[in-house]
């Protein structure tokens, strides 16, 4: 059940290039989000802009969580895009800010005990989508794959590094690992994994990517699904603002804040 709550920002600090982290203490969403979901943002508290912006969680720390000192916070990335996120990089620290959330439909792991392995691949600000995975399957072997246009768009390496995870990266403009697209390095290890392993893929990213990932991850041996990135009007589903065509017979219209964001990537229709 989403909640309507004010959080207090914490800290709005820039992590590089156009990116910024902003965290807020805000134990009614914190203790109760899932990876996948994701929150709406209230940037100013006049009309301009009017709507809400949707947010992936980035980091939360439940009431139950061990570091007394993390208990009620919960983290974002946003890039500074447009007025909305231009406004977002002026918030203090104890400022307020109007939240709801948590919203829409997370991930779905592995049944335990389980020997599948884990593929992360994300696109731009999409891995910060991917990294509660990390977090929710820690000692998981994880394969992860993060791309961006240019070395200034590669985001949370550094975080990924904590875990049991072979990290690979891409840009467009070669200026950082691979040169070419995260579909494209992707494709360029597969050989690592084997036909008749069992392999658990998440991903979000730009629709081209995920389009582009569709059509090379047909085998059984993969179970893929996508946390699509969309613009929202309300965010729980009233508006049919964001509405993707799917394969499902009865409802091929799905609301990607509702029934969503996160969908098997084979039901999507890719037009």
């Amino acid at each position: 059940m989403p909640f309507q709550t004010n959080g207090t920002v914490i800290e709005n600090r820039r992590v590089k290039s156009l990116y910024y982290i902003l965290g807020m203490d805000c134990s009614p969403i914190a203790n109760h989000i899932k990876p996948g979901q994701f929150i709406m943002l209230k940037v100013t508290g006049d009309s301009s802009p009017l709507l809400r912006r949707p947010f992936s969680v980035y980091k939360s720390y439940p009431d139950s969580h061990p570091e007394k000192n993390k208990r009620g916070y919960l983290f974002i990335y946003y890039k500074e895009v447009g007025k909305g996120t231009q406004k977002m990089t002026t918030l203090k620290k104890g400022q307020k800010v109007n939240l709801i959330g948590p919203l829409g439909k997370g991930f779905t792991f592995p049944p335990l005990p389980s020997s599948a392995n884990i593929i992360l691949i994300g696109g731009g600000v999409g891995i910060v989508s991917l990294y509660p995975i990390a977090e929710a399957l820690r000692g998981t072997k994880l394969f992860v794959f993060i791309g961006g246009k240019t070395q200034d768009d590669i985001l949370c390496m550094e975080d990924f590094k904590k875990f049991n995870s072979t990290i690979s990266v891409a840009t467009e403009n070669g200026s950082l690992g691979f040169r070419g697209t995260v579909v494209d390095l992707f494709i360029s290890q597969r050989k690592m994994f084997t036909k008749n392993g069992k392999y658990y893929l998440y991903s979000c990213g730009p629709v081209a990517m995920l389009k582009a990932l569709a059509g090379i991850v047909k085998s059984r041996n993969f179970i893929c699904q996508a946390s699509l990135e969309t613009r929202m009007g309300c965010g729980f589903g009233a508006c049919w603002g964001c509405v993707v065509k799917t394969n499902h017979p009865q409802t091929p219209y799905q609301r990607v804040c509702k029934e969503g964001p996160v969908f098997p990537l084979k039901d999507i229709q890719w037009e």
